[in-house]
């Protein structure tokens, strides 16, 4: 019987399994190491060593699959941080004669709005120099900045009630109030926004919470003091500060006050509304108030007093009828 000789690639299989008898065969191969598929394989160095001056076949086909699953395969600059949307916010400002810190208080404002937001100037014919001039212009240049001229405001409380107007028919969810003259902080803005994104449907500045300041004349400090304190003892309200005007309301709260009103026709109209907001889910925030203004008219404390009475007298009623 004729006996072939064994071609050269059974030499080659023979030699392969002596090889791996000697090495230990039957013993479990070592787990390779998983690949990752976006890694480019056969690239730089190992590649060029290959035989090829650039990429091999698999990194081709490497990029080509980053490129079908719109992976970038170069390095890219990161994307420009954006804020997180939130609800459209409208800040009313009643304003008078704000020409020397008009600028300061539209830029402090702005820095704090996004762009479907906006902050109304509410002006009347109590302005008497350039501040409806400088609004005009910096309106015409920022869609944010929106003129409300309201030529019938007969007070103050009328004011408040047209920006306040103004902000619900623009669609606006939150409604900021805060003074014009920068005694109201605009850094203080995001204060409002963080407790109002807790889904609060008021929050009202405090000037007597820890961290806050009251820095007026003592005549305000006290009249301002002292109101909350009568708020307290004649109401049994619970908010810290009754007489301040920096608040945020969302639509629902600000609708109540649009639909009920207010009695005063001076500064206590800000305790009307905050004696409303206690129907609902509130918040407070330490505010920084600063004001240099001595006045505040006799018939303002007057027709507090009077209010006040007339609205314990209410609560009274109400809870009989409760």
């Amino acid at each position: 019987m004729s006996v072939s000789k064994p071609s050269h690639e059974d030499r080659i299989i023979r030699n392969g399994m002596r090889a791996r008898s000697k090495s230990g065969a039957g013993r479990e191969a070592p787990k390779s190491k998983p690949t990752n598929w976006l890694r480019p394989p056969f690239y730089g160095a190992a590649g060029r060593q290959r035989g090829n001056s650039s990429l091999t076949g698999k990194a081709l086909d490497w990029q080509a699959r980053c490129q079908k699953n719109n992976l970038a395969t170069t390095t890219t600059e990161p994307h420009e941080s954006r804020p997180p949307e939130r609800p459209k916010l409208g800040v009313a400002t009643p304003l008078a004669n704000e020409e020397g810190s008009i600028n300061l208080l539209l830029d402090g404002v702005l820095a704090h709005l996004q762009p479907q937001d906006r902050f109304f100037c509410v002006l009347d014919n109590v302005c008497k120099d350039g501040t409806k001039a400088i609004v005009t212009e910096r309106a015409a240049r920022d869609p944010r900045v929106v003129l409300v001229w309201s030529p019938q405001n007969r007070c103050v409380v009328d004011a408040y009630f047209a920006g306040y107007r103004a902000a619900m028919n623009d669609g606006c969810e939150w409604i900021l109030e805060m003074d014009g003259g920068m005694n109201h902080r605009p850094d203080q803005i995001p204060r409002f926004i963080e407790k109002m994104s807790q889904g609060y449907d008021f929050v009202g500045g405090s000037r007597y919470l820890p961290s806050a300041s009251h820095k007026s004349p003592l005549n305000r400090v006290l009249v301002s003091k002292g109101g909350s304190v009568l708020a307290k003892l004649v109401l049994g309200a619970k908010m810290t500060d009754m007489t301040s005007g920096f608040e945020c309301f969302n639509r629902k709260t600000l609708g109540r006050v649009l639909e009920k009103g207010v009695q005063s026709r001076a500064n206590f109209f800000q305790t009307e509304i905050r004696w409303m907001m206690h129907e609902y889910r509130w918040a407070e925030v330490p505010i920084n108030y600063e004001n240099t203004n001595f006045r505040i008219g006799r018939s303002s404390i007057r027709e507090a007093f009077r209010l006040l009475w007339q609205m314990r007298r209410a609560e009274k009623q109400k809870r009989k009828l409760a």
